[in-house]
């Protein structure tokens, strides 16, 4: 029924879902709506045969058990889990269910293990970076971006802060970049310097 994912919709920035928690990141995650590359996890308590993993498609759609396809794009995170709730109570008696959100993000660059990640909807830049195993010796930390429909912005403080420039989208791609040769090439640079001017004046005596 549109009407109540309508209702559900304007209710999820104030209705904050089990995996929200609290804090100023998981109230903006909350109030976010869900993008195409999320990821839907369900969890029936009673009818497990429904439990599934539903990939939200290019078209912000996603398929779900029993209840077809539905447009979720406008749905806010916060407000899923009701939505869902009303939507199998047409087929289901007072259904248990518990709906986590996760979000499809590439790690890139200067960290141990580049890869694809599905990442709490909480998560931040930070976390994502800790995911892939942190940044390598050879990594410049404060050269940090989100990559993001096509665009590229560095990402400050991305260690230490959790405000809305570390937030994630499905889609997004975090790149560490490298040190500089001269950083990373400093010691043997100046050990071989201090040889050829000995040298140099070795020969001048």
């Amino acid at each position: 029924m549109p009407f109540l994912l309508l209702l559900a919709t304007l209710a999820g920035a104030t209705n904050l879902n089990a995996q929200a928690g609290v804090g100023e990141t998981a109230r903006r995650a909350a109030a976010a709506v869900l993008r195409p590359g999320d990821r839907i996890e369900l969890q029936f308590r009673r009818d497990r045969e429904l439990n599934s993993s539903i990939n939200v498609n290019e078209r912000g759609e996603a398929v779900f058990p029993k209840l077809g396809t539905l447009l979720v794009s406008r749905v806010t995170i916060g407000g899923l889990q009701d939505t869902l709730r009303a939507r199998y109570s047409e087929f289901l008696r007072a259904p248990e269910l518990e709906v986590t959100v996760l979000r499809r993000i590439v790690v890139n660059g200067e960290v141990r293990m580049p890869n694809i990640y599905m990442v709490d909807v909480t998560s931040s830049v930070r976390d994502a970076v800790a995911r892939a195993g942190g940044v390598l010796e050879t990594g410049n930390k404060n050269n940090v971006s989100i990559i993001r429909d096509g665009r590229e912005s560095r990402v400050k403080n991305w260690d230490r802060a959790d405000g809305p420039d570390t937030d994630l989208q499905s889609g997004d791609q975090i790149v560490v970049g490298r040190k500089s040769w001269l950083t990373l090439n400093a010691l043997p640079v100046i050990s071989t310097s201090v040889i050829v001017i000995g040298l140099i004046q070795s020969l001048r005596r």
